[in-house]
């Protein structure tokens, strides 16, 4: 609850809407006020620093319609941290002393009553010691007298740093050059903030003259002001003073004893000193000598006892062993400890009881506002020692920097603040066949384009792109692919034609029907926005019923396709007896797309040979159902089509020879009669591939004239193409009482012999069966007489 509580609760007057310009950004312990509710054009912002800090730069500033403010640059609010300190300069002319330079008053002309004075020389100086390091932002100096005679002008060099300031080497933190004049400001920021303990002011040119300087002020933003400390009735005016985020309240006018001093001390929340270091001392030793320059003998308490358990041992009243001492000279047996003055504000022993004055060592309870840069939000709770603070930037905005603070016990807050830094991307790339959006309308630091594709088309790669840290696009814009769909539904007895050479989104597959076939269905399937085709193929169905299904093509005519489901014509014993065939007159879609037509080749035949005729469609009619053992004379691979660039290319396998035995053994229950025999295979019809599943018509039978058809090429059938020529496969006509019969006993090959000129040695010939016997017993004696062998000799070492 406390962390959500964190998150939502704003900082006063820090946590404000904007819109327009933006947050103009506020520095560091100060408050703004805007003039309107809501951030427009015209409003103003007006800052106010908190008290102890000066403003330095614009009080108000004004929105623009352009979205910016004026004037430019966010004000500071500082505070002098040189007034009261050691200054010194490296020599004196009249009353003119350093300490004149930060006495808190200036003057718009030289005074020898408020302005320092060194003598003529070469390269005149001044510094101030500040007591402790501080971040030193800027150094105003307001000078007594003009520079240079003879209209030359000066140079002014501001040094900042820890080294002593007479030896020049502490680093610049500004060099300004031009002409100096009487009582002019002169600001002189560092080019950053600067750590150092000294800072110096040097003449440098032109040499021969004298250095006054009415009034000098170092400002920090890093700076306790007394404002910030407790503050008593009773307690003396000017008696506060700050030092390293520590309040000491110098009490002279109520003498105590030791134990009531720091009673006195722990009631108004603080305690007396316990702690020493040689920056401290030397701070405490300033405010004494400068509070007590009329009364060198006063004596303060130093919260400092002697160890009862060992008394040349010295503990803190808070039970820390002192381990760095500031002692004036060897003690005098006491048990307690004071500052004394007579001894340069060293260390002296003394007794516990004496009344004597004493400092009030006091704790920052808050580290004020921070800064908030501009175009940022702090979310925090309070300021209070120990709380954490959040930072975040506007839409567009980069923060550069921590975005965590939490403020310290010495009353500052950790880190430094970060900054806002404004990114944008450039235009987003156009993609082809896309377009792309602005989701939040803007390009700047992590805003999103979103990109899609026109319909039809696929994205490929990331569709949101983000603004980066380089102000560029996180990453390459997409592309737009088309779809593609499969490949057209091949239509038995038909082909198809595409619109366009690829199946892309858009084209359109036309259907049409070989001839003697007519369409049932849509024509024209359309590949859509999904992928798909928008419909299934058309059927193309014979127009006569009686009508034969199995075709062969020439090669002027247009090829046709042969599949499983189309039916064959039976090889017939005589014209007496038939053979029934299952015929169907309805077409259908393959059932396998990787169906690939085949071809036989069977010796004896001269088959197949490549001349022209004309196409008619065979079909004989059969009662008697066809014996099985008929496939066991073919002999089938797929064909390759190699006209067709489109498809795969590959090499058919070597074909078989079939010897005329086994021809004779698988045809044996054919008659020798004359109206099954053929003169060649040259006049052999042919029928497609027997159909694997059985039809549900009823077998009919036709007449029909053959006709010579020798195919000029057998291709393969692929689903997503037209198909190019039927598959021819051997049948015997028995409609021609021919007297001649392919498989003639007498007719026989031998292998390695020729056959219408042509050797078969290459056919790759088939073992002869009594070779293969031959083989086998001459390989079983050659095992027996091994075998008789190795027992006898055996016997022999038996033996």
């Amino acid at each position: 609850m406390e962390f959500l509580l964190l998150k939502f609760v704003s900082v006063l007057l820090l946590s404000t809407t904007v819109s327009a310009c933006g947050y103009p950004g506020s520095p560091a312990h100060a408050s703004i006020a805007f003039s309107t509710e809501v951030i427009e054009p015209g409003t103003t912002a007006t800052y106010t620093c908190d008290p102890g800090f000066e403003l330095l730069g614009p009080g108000r500033r004004v929105c623009t319609a352009n979205g910016t403010w004026v004037p430019q640059g966010i004000p500071f609010c500082v505070l002098d941290v040189a007034v009261g300190k050691a200054p010194m300069q490296s020599s004196l002319s009249g009353s003119g002393i350093p300490q004149k330079a930060i006495d808190g008053s200036t003057s718009t002309f030289f005074n020898p009553d408020t302005c320092s004075m060194t003598q003529t020389e070469r390269s005149p100086w001044w510094y101030v010691n500040l007591l402790e390091p501080y971040m030193v932002q800027l150094v105003r100096l307001d000078f007594g007298t003009a520079c240079c005679s003879n209209n030359r002008p000066a140079t002014i060099v501001v040094r900042v740093g820890n080294n002593r300031p007479d030896l020049g080497v502490n680093p610049i933190c500004n060099k300004y050059t031009g002409f100096i004049e009487e009582g002019r400001p002169l600001f002189l920021p560092c080019t950053t903030a600067m750590p150092g303990a000294f800072v110096s002011v040097y003449l440098e040119d032109p040499p021969q003259n004298s250095l006054s300087i009415c009034e000098a002020f170092v400002y920090t933003d890093q700076a306790l002001p007394i404002e910030r400390c407790p503050s008593f009735r009773d307690q003396p005016l000017g008696s506060t003073a700050t030092y390293n985020g520590k309040c000491y309240i110098f009490y002279n006018n109520q003498p105590r004893n030791l134990a009531s001093a720091r009673r006195f001390c722990e009631v108004r929340g603080g305690n007396l000193i316990d702690e020493t270091s040689p920056a401290l001392q030397g701070f405490l030793s300033w405010e004494l000598f400068r509070r007590h320059r009329n009364d060198p003998n006063g004596q303060y308490w130093l919260g400092a006892v002697r160890d009862t358990a060992d008394p040349n041992n010295w503990k803190w009243i808070n039970g820390q062993d002192v381990s760095v001492s500031f002692w004036n000279a060897p003690g005098t047996k006491e048990n307690c400890s004071r500052f004394d003055g007579s001894k340069g504000w060293l260390w002296s022993e003394t007794s516990c009881n004496l009344n004597l004055n004493y400092i009030c060592q006091h704790k920052p309870a808050t580290c004020g506002k921070p800064e908030q840069p501009a175009n940022s939000t702090i979310i925090a709770r309070n300021f209070d020692i120990g709380s954490v603070i959040e930072y975040r930037c506007s839409p567009g905005h980069l923060l550069v920097g921590p975005n965590i603070r939490t403020c310290l016990p010495s009353g500052f807050f950790s880190e430094f603040p970060p900054k806002c830094r404004y990114l944008e991307c450039g235009a987003p790339a156009s993609i082809p066949q896309g377009s792309y959006v602005l989701l939040n309308g803007t390009r700047h630091y992590l805003s999103t384009v979103q990109y899609t594709c026109d319909e039809g088309h696929v994205l490929v790669g990331r569709g949101s792109l983000v603004c980066d840290v380089d102000e560029k696009w996180n990453g390459p814009p997409p592309r737009c692919d088309p779809f593609y769909c499969r490949h057209p539904p091949p239509l038995l007895n038909g082909g198809f034609e595409m619109s366009s050479n690829t199946t892309v989104y858009g084209t359109e597959t036309k259907y049409y029907c070989d001839e003697g076939f007519e369409m049932k269905g849509k024509d024209t399937i359309k590949c859509v926005a999904s992928g798909y085709w928008d419909g299934e193929p058309p059927v193309c169905i014979a127009k006569d019923q009686n009508k034969a299904t199995t075709f062969i093509s020439s090669g002027e005519d247009r090829q046709k396709e042969t599949t499983p489901k189309d039916r064959y014509t039976p090889i017939a014993s005589s014209p007496t007896r038939t053979i029934p065939q299952e015929t169907s007159t309805s077409s259908y879609r393959p059932s396998s797309p990787n169906y690939n037509p085949v071809v036989t080749y069977i010796p004896d035949s001269g088959y197949p040979k490549q001349k022209s005729s004309s196409t008619t469609g065979i079909q004989t009619p059969t009662t008697t159902p066809l014996p099985t053992r008929i496939s066991s004379i073919f002999t089938t691979w797929p064909i390759n089509n190699g006209t067709d660039k489109n498809l795969p290319s590959w090499t058919p396998p070597p074909l078989e020879i079939i010897p005329a035995d086994d021809l004779e053994e698988s045809f044996n229950f054919l008659e020798e009669a004359p109206s099954n025999r053929i003169s060649s295979y040259e006049d052999a019809p042919v029928n497609k591939i027997p159909d694997l599943q059985p039809s549900q018509h009823h077998p009919q039978s036709t007449a029909a004239t053959p006709s010579r058809h020798i195919p000029v090429s057998t291709t393969v059938s692929y689903p997503s193409h037209r198909p190019t020529q039927d598959t021819p496969i051997v049948t015997v006509d028995d409609s021609h009482a021919n007297n001649i019969n392919p498989f003639n006993r007498n007719d026989k090959i031998k292998y390695g012999g020729k056959h219408d000129g042509k050797s078969l040695n290459s056919a790759q010939a088939k073992l002869n069966m009594g070779g293969i016997i031959a083989l086998g017993v001459f390989g079983g004696f050659i095992l027996l007489a091994i075998t008789v062998t190795l027992i006898l000799i055996f016997v022999r070492r038996v033996h």
